[in-house]
Parts: C-alpha cells; sequence; structure tokens
C-alpha cells in the first residue's frame, strides 16, 4: 500500500486556505474540512461526525498552542487519506480550552493505522518547531506553505 505524503496531497487537493476568519471553533472547523468536501475526498457527514466527536470527547486535537487537527473516525464518510490546511486571521477557542487555535490541519484516514502510523507523524514532524509554526501561520501564499513544508526533516518520524 502507498505511503500517503502530506506534502504532495495537500499540492494535488490543492486544499490550503490562508487568513481565513472564523466566528467561532465551529466555522473553523467548517473552514477546514470544506475544502476536503469540495474535492470529494470526505462526505459532508464527516463534519457532523467532527463536531459531534468534539462535543462528546472535547477538542481532543488540538495539539499545541495554536494548532489543532480536526478528524473524526474514518467510517464518518473518508473517502480517500486527505488533509488540508487552513490559516486563519483571529484565533479560536474550543470550549473547556484555553488555547488559541489558528492553523487547522484537517485530517481525513482511511483507517486507524493511516492516523497513527503516518499522518500524525508528518504533521508532528512540520509543527514540532515553534518557528515553522510561526511561519505558517504567517505565510501570504500557499506557495510559501509549501516551501516550508517542503524543508522538513520526515525522516525522524517516518521509516
Amino acid at each position: 500500500m502507498k505511503k500517503i505524503n502530506l506534502l504532495e496531497i495537500l499540492k494535488e487537493n490543492d486544499t490550503i486556505s490562508l487568513n481565513l476568519t472564523a466566528k467561532d471553533w465551529k466555522e473553523a472547523v467548517y473552514l477546514s474540512i470544506r475544502p476536503l468536501i469540495d474535492k470529494k475526498l470526505v462526505e459532508p457527514r464527516y463534519y457532523d461526525a467532527v463536531i459531534e466527536s468534539t462535543l462528546n470527547y472535547g477538542p481532543y486535537y488540538i495539539i499545541s498552542e495554536n494548532l489543532a487537527m480536526p478528524h473524526a473516525q474514518s467510517d464518518a464518510g473518508v473517502l480517500e487519506n486527505c488533509f488540508s490546511l487552513v490559516t486563519l486571521k483571529d484565533a479560536v477557542y474550543f470550549e473547556n480550552d484555553s488555547r488559541p487555535v489558528k492553523i487547522l490541519i484537517a485530517l481525513g484516514a482511511t483507517s486507524a493505522d493511516v492516523h497513527t502510523s503516518e499522518a500524525l507523524p508528518q504533521i508532528v514532524a512540520v509543527f514540532e518547531d515553534q518557528k515553522t509554526l510561526n511561519s505558517i501561520m504567517n505565510a501570504k501564499t500557499k506557495e510559501e506553505v509549501l516551501e516550508i513544508i517542503e524543508k522538513t526533516d520526515f525522516t525522524k518520524y517516518l521509516q
């Protein structure tokens, strides 16, 4: 089975949107999932599953300050392994969590294995460095974001 590649998927599907405005966390999550719905990589019900999961379990997908990875179970309408990356003009806050979120990298994984062994390690590799996170948060163009991700060393996290 072909390994997934964050950079290739973002490029191929053109699912990067920058400097968006969201009135609350639900709208921010929608803005991150919508490109995946539009490209038919997930079904529309995937957004509802992410919201329901967040309401039931809290924002378990906030990875660090300013970074969230909205996702739900693969059986909630994931059609293909996919990512989108959205930056927000102003941070949103999730219920019962004081951390601001300005970057949402939505994930649609076709299996739990893809999620844990391939997707998450790539996201950690990109965003573990605060300088990289800040650069992406402040990027003005999709090309700039792709260039930042291209410079990431994934070998430390992927076999």
